[in-house]
């Protein structure tokens, strides 16, 4: 095609481009439109000719009016200001048309194509008030219908969100922007679910709870999965095109690694050209979690993009002045006019932070490189050497230690010779130049009465050294005079070593016969995968065209502790060949991360065939759910010998650890957890980790903080599957509980849950204009009102005791019935659950405090486990038990106080208008007062109060 469009992959080192690393781009063409794409106006007209052509080919026509042109050449003008654009076409005799006028958009004006919304500026401003919008018109929908919470909840979710998601596929919105967006949406479900406005968002975003997508964080998900998906694509050319975004941002950023590999990203946030690269956007939105995308291979299609020797200018200059350098390519010597070099600010700032002051410009530390490895010695081998040329050598003594010496003389039938003695004190100093010098005798001496033969100066000390185990040392002394008392190597004992002892061990290394064990009858098999493992076992190699059989089985232990354990297991089956109960070999082994069952029986299989010869025919027997050939554990012996094995891996010292990144994806670019290889999709596991992140965002709340005061593992433990099961679990609908019942108690239940009950401590806060702090509890009039005083306030203490009595006897009964089941003695459970902390209730007692505020202990579940009733089961009993508490707390303690606080303000005119009626804009908070008179003071009011950190007081 004339002209493409090409993108030319730039690189901050000056080694020319090579014809790869450029891409291609023509034209996309669909069925009902077409897109051209090129370089330049001659390269557009060409295929504009064609296309015409093609018209008349088929008969058809193109309504030009609705052609429209985009180009990054444009002027920065309105759409107002852009003239039309003519394009001249080659007549000929199928086209008559010799031109066409298309009018450009604005490169500030958003553009839809294929449904996404571009801008070339990169300006998001567009895509953001569509998603406000968007929001706002739902919102406002949804406001007068009478649906639930979980009713708009349930259209955001599969409604909205995916009309958002669609909308922003190469837009980043930050998480302030799709906060502020989703502001409607988060108060029309509060409002459904009558919760105050105050409510802790983590609440909303728990999939236990509320469920509300969080529109930020699944924007993150979607980007950086399409980001995965387009890295490890199975064409060549996004792949190239995903390698070419990278070299890119690494031009355009000065970044000398990989940008995976940036682990901050703020020194280019706030460019302009970062916030138009949808690529470097993304790889920053993962810096905030502990995911990160890595390099696994390096392949033609996917380089190390590293540049090796080269340390990163952003890491020696300070963020502004390196920010200021970014505008220009290339950084340059200033000079005056007479020719003068002057120090740029940029090397001044390399200077000043790179460089400890008052030191002559030496380097930090952090700055400081270990001294590059200059070129590989080469030693010649003391097996070369004769009687007629007698060289120093350098060999090993018994103890490993480095060993020098002359040679005297040579016994090359023996491959040995007798040298002169010479010490060094190279161990000592390894970096130094080797310096040898006469040994004055040692215990190696061996006395050798021939020596004045061979040399003038009478040896003090001699040896016998192997050839097969020496190496010739260059020294600046050939020969040893009478005055010689020193004798020096270029070399250091760091530049030797590795040499030495490689040299000197390479014949203490037993062979290798494995690849002999593969040859049977004279035909040779390739060698499998993890055949290279010696701890691991090699099936009976077959003849060609035989057919290999395994069974495979996994398994998998302590699932839900630290302790969790996988372990796999393979048996190969040779009937008729002599082996005991056919079974030729076996091996078995562990693998680590992500528990799954099927990850270990997958293990197993993958095991199997790793070992097995290419080009092999394969039958598999497992009782994983995957391949089911064999139904688990009903006595076929081989299946549960291979289940056996795969249990005893856990425990057996020869098992083998699969290595990960055999297991692992073959992606080119992986997706890491701090340290980890993911094999999961990252979309489900981004998910994961932000419901845990919203968890622990809700526990770190103040009104959360009793949780840390449950210290006693054996006595309290907070089971939070049973709490979530619980405050979601619906009570049965009946005459006297109806759904409007239903939709009261789920409101209560979650309102004690969070603490956000409208008692008067936290209407002081939100209505401080109607409720003053003189005011007290409208039941006693003794204490000021929060929760804790709701519990036990004495006006309630009697109807409260009876209400945690008849919880405590219907957990009796339920157990009980458990153990008639099984005919087991309830007694020691019963008596158990009787002694449990949260019974008495106390203000110092936090059990009880959380018990109350449904945050139930794992004590619960354990006894109805232990007496052989399933946990679903016990879970369903519990929340049963629990949500009655709830409607008895709701009925007997909440509904009284509502009656004497209401009757309160009936007398003091504080009407449901009045409360009702937001805060006046327009007048200060000290000057506006109801037109209610003031209540009387109150006597015997403590201190507490819900704004002072009473827990925390307490705890102290």
């Amino acid at each position: 095609m004339l002209d493409p469009y090409i993108l030319r992959s730039p690189s901050l080192l000056s080694t020319p481009p090579d014809e790869t690393s450029t891409l291609s781009i023509n034209n996309l063409v669909f069925m009902d439109d077409f897109t051209l794409i090129s370089l330049s106006k001659a390269g557009l007209e060409h295929m504009l000719s064609i296309t015409e052509e093609f018209y008349a080919l088929n008969n058809t026509s193109a309504n030009h009016h609705k052609y429209a042109l985009i180009s990054n050449s444009l002027p920065l003008t309105t759409t107002s200001d852009i003239s039309l654009v003519e394009f001249n076409l080659s007549l000929s005799f199928l086209n008559n048309i010799s031109s066409i006028s298309v009018t450009p958009i604005s490169i500030t004006s958003s553009f839809q194509f294929l449904g996404v919304w571009f801008n070339i500026k990169g300006s998001r401003d567009f895509v953001k008030k569509q998603i406000a919008n968007e929001c706002n018109s739902f919102a406002a929908t949804l406001c007068p219908a009478k649906l639930t919470a979980k009713q708009v909840i349930y259209l955001y979710n599969t409604v909205l969100i995916p009309k958002l998601e669609y909308r922003m596929q190469v837009t980043h919105l930050s998480d302030k922007d799709c906060y502020i967006a989703t502001r409607l949406v988060r108060s029309l479900v509060k409002q459904k679910a009558n919760f105050s406005r105050a409510l802790p968002n983590p609440i909303l975003y728990l999939s236990q709870a509320l469920g509300l997508v969080n529109l930020s964080s699944h924007l993150i998900q979607c980007h950086v999965n399409n980001l995965f998906l387009m890295a490890n694509s199975t064409t060549s050319f996004i792949q190239r095109l995903f390698v070419y975004r990278l070299m890119l941002i690494q031009f355009q950023f000065l970044i000398l690694v990989s940008p995976l590999m940036v682990a901050d990203w703020s020194l280019w946030s706030n460019m302009n050209t970062f916030k138009c690269d949808y690529i470097a956007c993304t790889l920053a939105s993962m810096v905030s979690t502990p995911f990160r995308l890595q390099h696994a291979n390096t392949t033609s299609l996917c380089p190390d993009l590293t540049l090796p020797g080269h340390t990163p200018l952003y890491s020696c200059m300070s963020p502004k002045t390196f920010k200021a350098c970014l505008k220009t390519a290339y950084i340059a010597l200033l000079a005056d006019k007479r020719g003068r070099s002057l120090p740029h600010k940029w090397y001044l700032d390399i200077q000043a932070t790179t460089t400890i002051p008052d030191s002559h410009d030496r380097l930090y530390d952090r700055y400081m490189c270990s001294p590059t490895e200059g070129p590989v010695v080469s030693l010649v081998p003391g097996v070369t050497t004769n009687q007629k040329n007698r060289y120093w050598l350098v060999t090993l003594d018994d103890n490993a230690a480095s060993f020098f010496g002359k040679q005297l003389t040579v016994q090359p039938k023996k491959d040995t010779c007798i040298i002169v003695h010479w010490t060094s004190d190279c161990l000592s100093s390894p970096d130094d130049v080797i310096r040898l010098r006469p040994c004055p005798g040692c215990d190696a001496h061996v006395p050798f009465p021939a020596a004045n033969k061979y040399t003038t100066v009478e040896p003090r000390c001699t040896f016998t050294v192997s050839l097969l185990r020496s190496l010739i040392l260059s020294t600046h002394n050939e020969r040893i005079r009478l005055n010689t008392t020193e004798v020096t190597s270029p070399y250091s004992w760091a530049d030797l070593r590795t040499k030495v002892v490689s040299y000197y061990a390479r014949l203490s290394i037993p062979p290798d016969f494995s690849s002999f064990l593969l040859v049977v009858n004279d035909d040779t098999a390739s060698p499998p995968p993890l055949c290279g493992s010696s701890s691991l076992s090699s099936p009976v190699v077959l003849p060609p065209g035989s057919q290999y059989r395994y069974y495979t089985d996994g398994s998998l232990i302590n699932l839900g502790s630290p302790e969790v354990l996988m372990g796999w297991s393979w048996i190969q089956i040779i009937h008729d060949a002599g082996y005991l109960n056919s079974v030729a070999t076996y091996a078995h082994g562990t693998i680590r991360n992500w528990p799954s069952s099927t990850r270990a029986e997958t293990a197993a299989i993958y095991a199997a065939l790793s070992v097995t010869p290419e080009d092999s025919v394969v039958s598999l027997y497992t009782d994983s759910q995957a391949a089911i050939d064999v139904k688990g554990h009903d006595g076929n012996y081989w299946n549960d010998f291979a289940d056996s094995l795969a249990n005893s891996a856990h425990q057996s010292a020869d098992a083998f650890l699969l290595p990960e990144a055999l297991i692992s994806s073959s992606h080119n670019v992986r997706l890491i957890y701090d340290d980890v290889i993911c094999e999961s999709n990252p979309m489900r596991l981004f998910k994961v980790y932000y419901q845990a992140t919203y968890m622990r965002d809700l526990l770190s709340l103040k009104r959360f903080q009793f949780t840390f005061c449950l210290t006693d593992r054996d006595d309290y433990i907070v089971d939070w599957d049973l709490t979530w099961f619980t405050l979601n679990y619906s009570l049965s609908h009946d005459a006297s509980f109806q759904a409007h019942h239903a939709s009261r108690h789920y409101t209560f239940k979650f309102k004690l849950f969070l603490d956000d009950l409208p008692l008067l401590e936290k209407l002081k806060i939100t209505r401080s204009d109607l409720y003053i702090d003189l005011l007290t509890c409208r039941s006693c009039c003794l204490r000021k009102e929060d929760l804790m005083h709701l519990i036990l306030c004495s006006k309630r203490r009697t109807a409260m005791h009876q209400i945690f009595q008849s919880y405590q006897n219907h957990l009796f009964s339920k157990l009980r019935e458990a153990g008639g089941l099984v005919d087991v003695d309830p007694t020691p459970m019963i008596r158990k659950l009787s002694s449990l902390s949260c019974w008495p209730i106390s203000s110092s007692n936090w059990s009880s405090y959380a018990f109350i505020r449904s945050c139930l202990p794992k004590l619960f579940i354990d006894l109805f486990v232990a007496l052989s009733i399933p946990r679903q089961s016990a879970m369903k009993v519990v929340a049963a038990i629990h949500n009655n508490f709830i409607q008895k707390l709701r009925r007997r303690i909440w509904n009284l106080r509502t009656y004497d606080k209401s009757r309160w303000e009936d007398a003091m005119h504080i009407t449901l208008k009045l409360k009702t009626t937001p805060w006046p804009s327009n007048l200060p908070a000290t000057s506006y007062v109801p037109f209610s008179s003031l209540p009387p003071l109150t006597h015997l009011v403590t201190s507490r109060d819900s704004r002072i950190d009473w827990i925390k007081n307490s705890m102290l």
